[in-house]
């Protein structure tokens, strides 16, 4: 346990640390927190993914003086204690400003130290851990009394040496099926939150979606999500990932107890919403508490600290205050808001209307939102053309619309981040699918087929999947399979205008690229493509061709089956070494989504050694040709009877891809794969890209070692990730992630009952 030291004086800085604008990328990151918080393994998980230096002040404090620092304070005091750890502080503040995250400081920090970090916070960084305050007091073992004092004295000192907040989310995770996470899984969820949220404070894209921007034209919708729904009682997180473009925290409920327990509470909201939502998170205060919050310029500067993607401000604000947080709002975007009580249709063209506008750009923010009351049906169409006429002269996007029953048509006209509900919310607004359904009604977004084409696709899960997305979010499209051996029967798919793209499938990737008039850098590296989009395009004379655009998201699949199942024991560091089962075009994915992930030393195994020398070939010449680091080795295993390669160090990633029968029979693949190649101490992910059948031989036998650290990754894993990716580049939409699992899991079951769950 830390020593519980009382400050010596009240922090300097109530509000916390002065932000700055931007930080430069490899500024050093501090964390401070109670002790409990994780900040040591968060720190770790820092290290590693931002590919720097971990410094513990403990550490460094045992290395200085040759004790803990509670065997310091008992040799010679708290006072010597505060004059060593002071020293001590301001020297690694000063020697360490790039490259390092730095944990360790600031155990209920005197005056001086909170002054030393908030002088460091100005071009560095600092970010408060939280957590649950019962997991504190348990990891901080004393009674409640005490520590809610402890709480009370410290959290305002956290606060004050700090410029963000971030919410450690490592207990009571679930998996998708309400099962609790294992702890490894646990601490992989919090840990890639984390990293995601120390990327947008370093100004780094973090979309983890494949569709168009929620700013553009697109008919884009925010899925508004108060925190008192948020907090009533069992959410199911899963219906988050719902398809919509954003989701947008309301803050509709009352500071009974404090705005310093209401943003805390966000705190862990936002955490949240990170875990199981991929698509951008706003915050914005309810019209219901403008009063209470908006006009707590302290509060509305806290929400910076949560680093959302977009905060909405309302356009009364003070102008101060607005300019004052577009300054110091780093990649965070603003949203200016202004709710007008009478129909937006008195505001056509009026010179209040460009007053507006003009107020929000001089202010630096982002977008304007103007909002109103519709009387009836014929005020909507006045929204249409209020935004028109604000949009010709502004330099960001509009958003206009009216609210209340009457106002509904004109959320649906409305292009930009127009508000949607979940479906067990329709009574207080519409929902995506009605949403979408309406714009399909007005002929504004018109059906596109979309099909699966190969070989063997008679029975791909594919159609299942997709469809059941397209009818979740209210979408008018179809998709279905057409099965051929003949690649030239794919021109009447790829020149119908109805089609909006093509899913290739075996044995036609790599066959398929003469075809196309454009192939994105992944798949044109990979040499294969597996997604093809018909992309319409009107001429200035009014013709109408088509561009066909190759990609390629099998990569994208077994990059996430890697990366979402590899425990933090395997994190990937320069020395990981990958086994690539399969010489075909899954293969060539699975090496690219390796070296995609930062692993440098691949061996390939094939039984027709040479196929599996052509390509290591092929990605050797690649690499040499590219910016590739020189110290890529891909070697050849020719047989199983070889030793693993003495100058690598065993594999923590395997990616076995062949198929689940042999070719031209229902017999199974009879591979098994030799001891001297899974002789890793701390296990690894096994991704078996085959699905179908309940187990394949290999996965069987990797399944008895998951008490050995292994954790096996079925195929319909990889077809659920490398299905999203495709979804979205069909319909430049986010995915409803949780529909086209549930969809493919129960098709699954259906064509073998034994299948085994996705997770």
């Amino acid at each position: 346990m830390a020593p519980t030291i009382s400050p010596d004086n009240s922090p300097p800085h109530p509000e916390g640390a002065v932000r700055t604008k931007q930080y430069n990328p490899d500024a050093t990151l501090v964390l401070v927190g109670f002790v409990g918080a994780g900040k040591k393994t968060l720190g770790i998980i820092a290290s590693v993914a931002l590919r720097r230096r971990l410094i513990d002040f403990n550490t460094v404090f045992c290395q200085e003086v040759h004790a803990s620092p509670q065997e310091y304070i008992a040799q010679h005091g708290a006072a010597l204690y505060r004059e060593v750890e002071l020293k001590l502080t301001q020297r690694l503040l000063t020697q360490h400003q790039s490259g390092c995250v730095i944990v360790g400081l600031g155990w209920l920090a005197t005056r001086q130290q909170q002054e030393l970090l908030n002088s460091f916070a100005q071009r560095h960084p600092v970010v408060y851990i939280r957590r649950d305050r019962s997991e504190l007091q348990r990891n901080i073992n004393i009674s409640k009394d005490k520590f809610v004092h402890l709480y009370e004295v410290g959290n305002p000192i956290f606060e004050a040496c700090s410029n963000f907040d971030f919410f450690n989310l490592t207990q009571d995770l679930e998996n998708w099926d309400g099962m609790p996470a294992a702890a490894h899984m646990r601490l992989k969820k919090a840990g890639s939150v984390f990293i995601a949220f120390l990327e947008r404070i370093y100004g780094r894209d973090t979309s983890g979606v494949y569709s168009a921007n929620p700013f553009t034209a697109l008919h884009t919708h925010a899925l508004q999500l108060p925190v008192s729904w948020l907090e009533k009682g069992k959410v199911d997180h899963e219906q988050l990932d719902s398809g919509a473009d954003a989701v947008n925290i309301l803050i509709d409920i009352d500071p009974k107890h404090g705005v310093p327990e209401l943003a805390e509470r966000l705190a862990k909201h936002i955490a949240i919403l990170r875990m199981y939502a991929r698509v951008p998170v706003f915050v914005e205060v309810a019209a219901s508490q403008q009063t209470e919050l908006v006009s707590s310029d302290k509060f509305l500067k806290h929400l910076l600290r949560l680093v959302p993607d977009v905060l909405v401000c309302s356009l009364s604000c003070p102008s101060e205050l607005l300019r004052e947080l577009a300054d110091t709002k780093g990649s965070i975007r603003i949203i200016a808001a202004y709710h007008i009580p009478r129909p937006l249709s008195l505001y056509d063209r009026s010179a209040d209307a460009f007053e507006l506008l003009k107020r929000a750009e001089n202010l630096g923010c982002d977008a304007l939102r103007l909002t109103g009351e519709s009387r009836d049906e014929t005020d909507n169409l006045a929204c249409i053309s209020l935004r028109h006429g604000l949009a010709e002269k502004a330099k960001f996007p509009i958003i206009a619309y009216n609210t209340g029953n009457t106002g509904r048509s004109s959320l649906c006209l409305n292009p930009i981040l127009s508000p949607v509900v979940l479906p067990c919310c329709r009574s207080e607004g519409i929902s995506l699918q009605s949403a979408e359904q309406a714009l399909a009604a007005c002929f504004m977004t018109p059906k596109k087929l979309f099909t699966i084409f190969g070989r063997n696709v008679a029975q791909s899960l594919s159609p299942a999947m997709h469809n059941a997305a397209y009818t979740a979010c209210g979408l008018p499209h179809q998709y279905s399979s057409v099965q051929s051996g003949v690649l030239r029967e794919v021109n009447s798919l790829l020149s119908d205008g109805k089609h909006g793209g093509v899913a290739i499938s075996l044995p036609f990737k790599t066959e398929v690229l003469p075809l196309l008039d454009e192939i994105s850098h992944e798949a044109r590296d990979i040499k294969a493509v597996n997604t093809v989009v018909l992309e319409q395009i009107n001429s200035e004379t009014g013709h109408r061709t088509t561009k066909l655009k190759g990609y390629n998201t099998d990569y994208i699949g077994i990059m996430a089956g890697i990366e979402k199942n590899l425990s933090p024991a395997n994190a990937i560091r320069a020395g990981t070494s990958a086994l690539i089962v399969g010489a075909g075009g899954m293969a060539r994915a699975a090496v690219y989504a390796c070296l995609q992930l930062g692993v440098r030393h691949i061996c390939l195994y094939n039984r027709t050694a040479s196929h599996a020398e052509r390509l290591a070939e092929s990605y050797r010449h690649w690499a040499a040709s590219s910016d590739t680091p020189a110290d890529l080795q891909i070697a050849v295993l020719c047989s199983t009877k070889e030793p693993w390669p003495q100058h690598l160090r065993q594999p923590t990633i395997i990616v076995a891809c062949l198929p689940a029968l042999e070719i031209d029979s229902q017999s199974p693949v009879q591979l098994l794969l030799p001891e001297q190649w899974l002789q890793s101490t701390t296990g690894g992910v096994f991704v078996d890209v085959a699905y179908g059948r309940y187990q394949t031989p290999l996965r069987a036998s990797m399944n008895d070692r998951t008490t050995q650290g292994w954790i096996v990754v079925d195929g319909l894993v990889i077809l659920l990730e490398q299905g999203i990716a495709q979804y979205e580049l069909f319909t430049k939409r986010p995915a409803p992630v949780h529909v086209m699992r549930r969809a493919i899991q129960q098709q699954s079951r259906t064509s073998c009952p034994n299948s085994p769950s996705i997770s």
